[in-house]
């Protein structure tokens, strides 16, 4: 592969883009730049993204969340051979390998366990909700973008927001399990079933909120145990 040259190929669920080895900035830059240049091929569209052995950090990868989000592209997943990278990718809840399409769906009581079965089937929304909107969704939804003040956001399924939510977001829980994990909270309110959960002040400050209703009521917790921002 030439030193700036991308490539991009079709795969089972998005298109896979892989980059040439060069500093953080300079994908970016490439990636972005094609994006814009195909918009009407890329836009709504998931992508699987492989930086190879180059270092990205935490910030730069949410950084480069929010640029992918205001081009309307969902990022799906980070493939790497950099342990930073991977670390990073992992922190903010990116899958780092491809599912095979040839596995075949397995059911509940063959063995998937509660989480993974809970976190397929979302839709996207590749964008933040803009002040004073209003945006409802029947069903599991993943929000790469913002909750703004004087926003709501109105989910019946489970929620992951890939951003920070200073507005409202109300879900209502149609079955349990039940999960909302927020990228971080930053003065807004969360409901559930017309509850306001309370977010204990430690976890706050944490980024990676998890938050889950089950039989047994309301579990609050952090990806990332005792790390801060």
């Amino acid at each position: 592969m030439d030193k700036l040259e991308l490539q991009v190929r079709g795969i089972h669920g998005g298109v896979l883009i892989t980059l040439p080895v060069v500093p953080w900035y300079q994908q970016r830059d490439l990636l972005v730049g094609r994006i814009q240049t195909q918009e009407r091929f890329f836009k709504g569209g998931r992508i699987a993204l492989d930086v190879g052995s180059t270092d990205w950090s935490e910030d730069q990868l949410l950084k480069l969340l929010k640029d992918l989000s205001d081009e309307g592209v969902c990022l799906w997943t980070i493939l790497s051979s950099s342990e930073v990278t991977t670390s990073a990718a992992e922190y903010h809840g990116f899958p780092t390998t491809l599912p095979d399409p040839n596995r075949k769906p397995v059911q509940l009581d063959e063995g998937m366990d509660n989480e993974e079965n809970e976190l397929k089937d979302f839709t996207c929304l590749p964008r933040s909700l803009v002040e004073g909107e209003q945006f409802s969704y029947a069903g599991n939804l993943l929000v790469i973008g913002d909750i703004p003040a004087n926003a709501r956001l109105e989910v019946n399924g489970s929620l992951v927001l890939w951003g920070e939510l200073h507005g409202s977001a109300a879900i209502t829980t149609s079955s349990v399990p039940t999960t909302v994990r927020l990228l971080k909270m930053e003065g807004g309110s969360l409901i559930l079933d017309d509850e306001e959960v309370e977010i204990p002040v430690k976890l706050r400050k944490h980024n990676g909120l998890v938050i889950s209703k089950d039989e047994g009521g309301i579990n609050i917790s952090s990806l990332k145990p005792g790390r801060l921002i």
